[in-house]
């Protein structure tokens, strides 16, 4: 009976999972910068499909409504040690970078 009254409660909210898009801006410098912030978004469970132009900043981000949120994502990318637009990442996290992937001084160049 339990499991009856699980799947009834779970089965509508599946249906009504759709793919949604955002955009956001992230602060990265180089191609190194680009595969950190991919691989960061990518591992979220529930992005279907990123892609980030290192030129204008801008990252555009699909993903499953009902597995993640813009806001998880975003985190994500912080965690890596990347500012996103509302979520900056903390000092221990960009120390991490390489020094030609630090671009809160200005973009470096390799």
């Amino acid at each position: 009976m339990k499991a009856l009254l699980l799947m009834m409660m779970l089965v509508p909210s599946m249906m009504f999972a759709t793919e949604q898009t955002f955009t956001t801006k992230v602060s990265g410098n180089c191609g190194s910068c680009k595969k950190r912030i991919t691989k960061a978004a990518e591992a979220v469970d529930g992005v279907s499909n990123f892609a980030w132009d290192k030129k204008t900043k801008v990252a555009t981000v699909t993903y499953d409504d009902a597995k993640t949120s813009p806001d998880a994502v975003k985190k994500a990318i912080a965690a890596a040690g990347h500012d996103v637009e509302n979520v900056k990442a903390t000092n221990e996290a960009y120390d991490k970078l390489p020094d030609c992937c630090q671009y809160r001084d200005g973009e470096t160049t390799h």
